[in-house]
Protein backbone atom coordinates (compact mmCIF):
# COMPACT_ATOMS: atom_id res chain seq x y z
CA UNK A 1 0.00 0.00 0.00
CA UNK A 2 2.85 2.35 0.95
CA UNK A 3 4.56 1.57 -2.37
CA UNK A 4 1.39 2.43 -4.29
CA UNK A 5 1.15 5.79 -2.54
CA UNK A 6 4.82 6.42 -3.25
CA UNK A 7 4.32 5.67 -6.95
CA UNK A 8 1.44 8.15 -7.19
CA UNK A 9 3.51 10.83 -5.48
CA UNK A 10 6.46 10.14 -7.84
CA UNK A 11 4.23 10.48 -10.90
CA UNK A 12 2.65 13.69 -9.58
CA UNK A 13 6.04 15.25 -8.92
CA UNK A 14 7.25 14.21 -12.36
CA UNK A 15 4.25 15.78 -14.08
CA UNK A 16 4.70 18.97 -12.04
CA UNK A 17 8.35 19.24 -13.09
CA UNK A 18 7.45 18.70 -16.75
CA UNK A 19 4.76 21.40 -16.53
CA UNK A 20 7.21 23.87 -14.97
CA UNK A 21 9.79 23.14 -17.72
CA UNK A 22 7.22 23.71 -20.47
CA UNK A 23 6.09 26.96 -18.84
CA UNK A 24 9.70 28.14 -18.49
CA UNK A 25 10.42 27.34 -22.14
CA UNK A 26 7.32 29.14 -23.40
CA UNK A 27 8.22 32.23 -21.36
CA UNK A 28 11.83 32.24 -22.54
CA UNK A 29 11.13 32.09 -26.29
CA UNK A 30 9.07 35.02 -27.71
CA UNK A 31 6.44 34.14 -30.25
CA UNK A 32 6.50 35.44 -33.83
CA UNK A 33 4.25 38.41 -33.06
CA UNK A 34 6.55 39.58 -30.26
CA UNK A 35 9.60 39.22 -32.50
CA UNK A 36 7.99 41.32 -35.20
CA UNK A 37 7.13 43.96 -32.61
CA UNK A 38 10.70 44.10 -31.35
CA UNK A 39 12.38 44.18 -34.76
CA UNK A 40 10.26 47.11 -35.91
CA UNK A 41 9.33 45.88 -39.40
CA UNK A 42 5.69 46.84 -38.90
CA UNK A 43 6.76 50.31 -37.71
CA UNK A 44 8.95 50.80 -40.79
CA UNK A 45 6.05 49.86 -43.06
CA UNK A 46 3.64 52.14 -41.19
CA UNK A 47 5.87 55.19 -41.57
CA UNK A 48 5.67 54.87 -45.35
CA UNK A 49 1.95 54.12 -45.60
CA UNK A 50 0.00 55.77 -42.76
CA UNK A 51 -1.30 59.22 -43.72
CA UNK A 52 -2.21 62.03 -41.37
CA UNK A 53 -3.07 65.74 -41.45
CA UNK A 54 -0.84 68.09 -39.49
CA UNK A 55 -1.52 71.77 -38.72
CA UNK A 56 1.17 74.06 -40.12
CA UNK A 57 0.22 77.64 -39.31
CA UNK A 58 -3.08 79.19 -38.26
CA UNK A 59 -5.74 77.55 -40.48
CA UNK A 60 -3.31 75.79 -42.83
CA UNK A 61 -2.69 72.04 -42.73
CA UNK A 62 -0.61 69.48 -44.62
CA UNK A 63 -1.72 65.95 -45.50
CA UNK A 64 0.90 63.29 -46.23
CA UNK A 65 2.33 59.99 -45.08
CA UNK A 66 4.40 60.05 -41.89
CA UNK A 67 7.48 59.65 -44.08
CA UNK A 68 6.38 62.51 -46.33
CA UNK A 69 5.80 64.83 -43.37
CA UNK A 70 9.24 64.02 -41.98
CA UNK A 71 10.99 64.51 -45.31
CA UNK A 72 9.55 68.02 -45.71
CA UNK A 73 9.90 68.97 -42.05
CA UNK A 74 13.51 67.77 -41.83
CA UNK A 75 14.50 69.84 -44.86
CA UNK A 76 12.65 72.86 -43.46
CA UNK A 77 14.47 72.34 -40.15
CA UNK A 78 17.75 73.11 -41.89
CA UNK A 79 20.84 74.74 -40.46
CA UNK A 80 24.02 76.19 -41.92
CA UNK A 81 27.14 75.95 -39.82
CA UNK A 82 24.97 75.20 -36.79
CA UNK A 83 22.69 78.21 -37.28
CA UNK A 84 19.03 77.71 -38.19
CA UNK A 85 17.97 78.83 -41.66
CA UNK A 86 14.27 78.26 -41.02
CA UNK A 87 11.54 80.10 -39.20
CA UNK A 88 9.03 77.38 -40.12
CA UNK A 89 6.57 76.05 -37.55
CA UNK A 90 6.09 72.86 -39.52
CA UNK A 91 8.98 70.82 -37.97
CA UNK A 92 7.65 71.40 -34.45
CA UNK A 93 4.12 70.48 -35.56
CA UNK A 94 5.41 67.22 -37.02
CA UNK A 95 7.37 66.39 -33.86
CA UNK A 96 4.28 66.96 -31.73
CA UNK A 97 1.73 65.12 -33.89
CA UNK A 98 3.56 62.12 -35.35
CA UNK A 99 4.12 60.19 -32.05
CA UNK A 100 0.35 59.63 -31.84
CA UNK A 101 0.65 57.43 -34.94
CA UNK A 102 3.69 55.42 -33.84
CA UNK A 103 3.84 52.44 -31.46
CA UNK A 104 4.99 53.00 -27.90
CA UNK A 105 8.73 52.76 -27.24
CA UNK A 106 9.63 54.06 -30.68
CA UNK A 107 12.17 56.76 -31.50
CA UNK A 108 12.44 58.17 -35.03
CA UNK A 109 15.28 60.31 -36.39
CA UNK A 110 15.53 61.69 -39.92
CA UNK A 111 18.69 63.31 -41.36
CA UNK A 112 19.46 65.05 -44.63
CA UNK A 113 22.82 66.24 -46.04
CA UNK A 114 23.65 67.33 -49.61
CA UNK A 115 26.97 65.52 -49.07
CA UNK A 116 28.66 63.96 -45.99
CA UNK A 117 29.54 66.46 -43.23
CA UNK A 118 28.16 69.38 -45.24
CA UNK A 119 27.62 72.62 -43.27
CA UNK A 120 24.07 72.69 -44.67
CA UNK A 121 21.96 69.98 -43.08
CA UNK A 122 18.58 69.07 -41.68
CA UNK A 123 17.68 66.81 -38.78
CA UNK A 124 14.47 66.02 -36.89
CA UNK A 125 13.60 63.50 -34.18
CA UNK A 126 10.48 62.44 -32.32
CA UNK A 127 9.66 60.00 -29.54
CA UNK A 128 11.45 59.27 -26.27
CA UNK A 129 15.02 58.01 -26.19
CA UNK A 130 15.35 54.31 -25.27
CA UNK A 131 16.66 53.48 -21.77
CA UNK A 132 20.35 52.63 -21.60
CA UNK A 133 19.49 49.13 -20.36
CA UNK A 134 17.00 48.32 -23.15
CA UNK A 135 17.59 45.79 -25.93
CA UNK A 136 17.16 48.12 -28.89
CA UNK A 137 16.36 47.14 -32.47
CA UNK A 138 17.59 49.64 -35.08
CA UNK A 139 16.36 49.99 -38.66
CA UNK A 140 17.89 52.42 -41.19
CA UNK A 141 16.79 53.14 -44.73
CA UNK A 142 16.71 56.02 -47.21
CA UNK A 143 13.89 57.85 -48.96
CA UNK A 144 13.95 60.16 -51.95
CA UNK A 145 14.37 63.70 -50.57
CA UNK A 146 12.27 65.13 -53.42
CA UNK A 147 15.22 67.32 -54.44
CA UNK A 148 17.40 66.90 -57.51
CA UNK A 149 20.71 68.47 -58.49
CA UNK A 150 22.26 69.11 -61.89
CA UNK A 151 23.89 65.88 -63.03
CA UNK A 152 25.96 67.78 -65.60
CA UNK A 153 27.64 70.04 -63.02
CA UNK A 154 31.34 69.93 -63.86
CA UNK A 155 32.94 72.27 -61.33
CA UNK A 156 32.77 72.94 -57.59
CA UNK A 157 30.97 76.18 -58.42
CA UNK A 158 28.37 74.39 -60.54
CA UNK A 159 27.79 71.67 -57.92
CA UNK A 160 27.35 74.23 -55.15
CA UNK A 161 25.02 76.34 -57.29
CA UNK A 162 22.91 73.31 -58.20
CA UNK A 163 22.60 72.20 -54.56
CA UNK A 164 21.76 75.71 -53.38
CA UNK A 165 19.11 76.22 -56.05
CA UNK A 166 17.48 72.87 -55.25
CA UNK A 167 17.38 73.62 -51.53
CA UNK A 168 16.17 77.23 -51.64
CA UNK A 169 13.55 76.47 -54.29
CA UNK A 170 12.31 73.56 -52.17
CA UNK A 171 11.85 75.89 -49.19
CA UNK A 172 10.35 78.74 -51.21
CA UNK A 173 8.63 77.59 -54.44
CA UNK A 174 8.27 80.95 -56.26
CA UNK A 175 4.64 80.79 -57.38
CA UNK A 176 3.21 79.46 -54.16
CA UNK A 177 5.44 81.72 -52.07
CA UNK A 178 4.34 84.80 -54.00
CA UNK A 179 0.72 84.01 -53.14
CA UNK A 180 1.70 83.52 -49.49
CA UNK A 181 3.44 86.90 -49.42
CA UNK A 182 0.35 88.77 -50.65
CA UNK A 183 -2.15 86.84 -48.50
CA UNK A 184 -2.73 88.59 -45.17
CA UNK A 185 -3.22 85.23 -43.45
CA UNK A 186 0.24 83.93 -44.42
CA UNK A 187 2.33 87.01 -45.26
CA UNK A 188 3.83 87.54 -41.79
CA UNK A 189 4.83 83.92 -41.32
CA UNK A 190 6.30 83.60 -44.83
CA UNK A 191 8.24 86.84 -44.41
CA UNK A 192 9.61 85.62 -41.07
CA UNK A 193 10.82 82.38 -42.67
CA UNK A 194 12.60 84.36 -45.40
CA UNK A 195 14.15 86.78 -42.92
CA UNK A 196 15.49 83.96 -40.75
CA UNK A 197 17.27 82.42 -43.73
CA UNK A 198 18.55 85.78 -45.00
CA UNK A 199 19.91 86.82 -41.61
CA UNK A 200 21.70 83.49 -41.17
CA UNK A 201 23.70 84.03 -44.36
CA UNK A 202 23.84 87.84 -44.02
CA UNK A 203 21.77 88.78 -47.08
CA UNK A 204 19.37 91.73 -47.32
CA UNK A 205 16.15 90.82 -49.16
CA UNK A 206 13.93 93.51 -47.65
CA UNK A 207 12.99 95.11 -51.01
CA UNK A 208 12.20 91.75 -52.58
CA UNK A 209 9.87 90.81 -49.73
CA UNK A 210 8.18 94.22 -49.64
CA UNK A 211 7.35 93.87 -53.33
CA UNK A 212 6.44 90.17 -53.13
CA UNK A 213 9.18 89.06 -55.50
CA UNK A 214 10.21 85.62 -54.22
CA UNK A 215 12.09 84.65 -57.38
CA UNK A 216 14.47 87.58 -56.87
CA UNK A 217 14.71 86.90 -53.15
CA UNK A 218 15.58 83.28 -53.94
CA UNK A 219 18.32 84.37 -56.33
CA UNK A 220 19.96 86.40 -53.56
CA UNK A 221 19.80 83.48 -51.13
CA UNK A 222 21.05 80.99 -53.72
CA UNK A 223 24.02 83.15 -54.65
CA UNK A 224 25.27 83.51 -51.09
CA UNK A 225 24.58 79.93 -50.05
CA UNK A 226 26.31 78.69 -53.19
CA UNK A 227 29.49 80.62 -52.37
CA UNK A 228 29.63 79.05 -48.92
CA UNK A 229 29.08 75.52 -50.19
CA UNK A 230 31.64 76.00 -52.94
CA UNK A 231 34.29 77.02 -50.40
CA UNK A 232 33.48 73.99 -48.26
CA UNK A 233 33.54 71.58 -51.23
CA UNK A 234 36.94 72.87 -52.36
CA UNK A 235 38.33 72.32 -48.85
CA UNK A 236 37.00 68.74 -48.59
CA UNK A 237 37.50 67.22 -52.02
CA UNK A 238 40.56 66.80 -54.20
CA UNK A 239 38.50 66.66 -57.38
CA UNK A 240 35.09 67.53 -58.79
CA UNK A 241 34.39 63.88 -59.59
CA UNK A 242 35.02 62.89 -55.96
CA UNK A 243 32.54 65.53 -54.82
CA UNK A 244 29.97 64.31 -57.34
CA UNK A 245 30.41 60.72 -56.16
CA UNK A 246 29.70 61.79 -52.57
CA UNK A 247 26.57 63.80 -53.38
CA UNK A 248 23.50 62.78 -51.35
CA UNK A 249 21.14 65.70 -51.93
CA UNK A 250 18.52 63.32 -53.35
CA UNK A 251 18.52 61.05 -50.29
CA UNK A 252 17.20 61.38 -46.77
CA UNK A 253 18.00 58.85 -44.03
CA UNK A 254 15.44 57.41 -41.61
CA UNK A 255 16.46 55.65 -38.38
CA UNK A 256 13.88 53.88 -36.20
CA UNK A 257 14.77 52.50 -32.80
CA UNK A 258 12.32 50.12 -31.08
CA UNK A 259 12.63 48.38 -27.75
CA UNK A 260 10.66 46.32 -25.24
CA UNK A 261 10.59 46.79 -21.48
Amino acid sequence: MARAVSTVVDVTICLLLVSVSVLTLSMAVPDAAETRSIDGEHTVSSIGTITTTIPIHEDRTAHDTIAGHFITATIENGSLGGKSVSGSTYPTAVQQNVPDHLPERTHLTVRWRPYPDAPLRGELSTGTEPPSTADVSVRRWTHNSRMNSNEAADSFEAIALSMSRAYVTRLFPPERTRLDLVDSRTAAHTTERYRTFAETIDVDIGDELANARPARANDRLIEELSERLETDLESRYSSVSAAKDDETIGEIEFTVRRWEL
